[in-house]
């Protein structure tokens, strides 16, 4: 293999990997394959680009606490991934017990003690401030506090708005990389010799023109981006994803993306499905969201002491209500989602409501001790 084609190679294998995301725990990504306002979710470690250069991508995690005007506690509630990410040591804090809160290597630490992955729902001090916040107020006064931090995750139409804004103050970049990504291509053809007889190009000439126009689209980037974290009042000075992209040209093709990893505000998975999903996957992660909050497979009380469960029962209350309220504005009917399934043979008798199984017993509990329901 010639030195050209071996530089070709790289490029393109460099290409298809850039952007690929792997880590221990599960996450949500919405992925836009060719740019659209519609994106499909993906609940696993790994997640990829899409090759196309319009196409961009949405991260998100399930809220990996709960909250009450009690205190916080570690083991999250209202999960829509399955199977949900679950602490390892269950934790539980006052508010006015927590001193400090800090982030250390992508986990949220309590008072010296790792608390939870830090997803972005809330960063270090933003903890700490509400715990700061709560402690002199009275109890009615810390729910209407945490009812408001519970609807700043809860705002599809706002989701929907950022995305058309991303792609229209986009739309030029995607051109400029379409126009790149086609330079590329006959440069790759021109190393490997398969331009046809009639195609005469210099691949110096053609080389310096797509490095200049590299240059030229990482300004215009730099620009836009500048100007979508002021349109949020964001800094622009912190973790500037295109300084990779100006001496990683595989990365700067696929601006977009780059841009938008930044550019959505933390939400829960269920108002990112309504504001993006097909209505089959959205519909799934609102049934999960509900089934984890109506039938928890672990029960508040269950050997996690008295704070935990008090945190639970008040956290999923007000979760359940916030989305059902949601869910009315949005027009979905929860009741049709959870309606019973039907009979997948002769005997059926029952199903579990949380993971829709079948059995033949006309009454009892499931494995996950949850009371069958009759099917209908």
């Amino acid at each position: 293999m010639s030195d050209h084609a071996l530089l070709a190679t790289v490029f393109w294998a460099l290409y298809l990997l850039d952007g690929a995301l792997a880590g221990r725990r599960a996450r949500f990504a919405l992925l836009s394959w060719f740019g659209g306002p519609s994106a499909q979710p993906a609940w696993r470690r790994w997640h990829l680009l899409s090759p196309w250069p319009g196409g961009w991508r949405m991260l998100t995690d399930d809220v990996p606490f709960s909250f009450s005007p009690a205190g916080i506690c570690n083991r999250p509630a209202g999960t829509a991934g399955r199977p949900a990410n679950e602490p390892g040591h269950v934790q539980a804090w006052r508010w006015e017990d927590i001193a400090d809160v800090s982030e250390v290597g992508g986990q949220l630490v309590i008072n010296g003690k790792i608390f939870c992955a830090a997803t972005g729902h809330m960063r270090a001090d933003e903890l700490h401030g509400l715990a700061v916040a709560c402690t002199p107020l009275p109890s009615d006064a810390r729910a209407k506090l945490l009812n408001a931090s519970l609807r700043l995750w809860l705002r599809p139409a706002h989701l929907r708005r950022r995305a058309a804004v991303l792609r229209t103050r986009t739309s030029l970049l995607v051109w400029g990389n379409l126009l790149a990504l086609v330079g590329a291509v006959i440069l790759t053809a021109a190393f490997l010799g398969r331009l046809p007889e009639q195609v005469v190009i210099t691949q110096t000439s053609l080389g310096i023109s797509l490095l200049l126009l590299h240059a030229v689209l990482i300004g215009l980037a730099w620009w836009e981006r500048g100007h979508l974290l002021r349109l949020v009042h964001r800094s622009t000075a912190v973790n500037n994803p295109l300084m990779g992209a100006l001496f990683f040209p595989p990365s700067a093709l696929r601006l977009r993306a780059l841009l938008s990893a930044e550019w959505f505000p933390v939400s829960h998975p269920v108002a990112v499905a309504l504001a993006f999903a097909p209505h089959t996957a959205r519909d799934e992660l609102i049934f999960n969201a509900f089934a984890d909050l109506r039938w928890p497979l672990v029960s508040p009380g269950d050997g996690d002491g008295p704070l935990v469960s008090e945190v639970l029962t008040w956290f999923r209350a007000a979760l359940e209500r916030e989305l059902e309220e949601l869910l009315i504005h949005e027009r979905v009917d929860v009741a049709i989602l959870f309606a019973p399934p039907a009979p997948d043979g002769a005997t059926s008798r029952s199903y579990c409501p949380r993971c829709r199984a079948q059995f033949v017993a006309e009454g009892g509990s499931c494995p996950n001790a949850i009371a069958l329901r009759p099917l209908k």
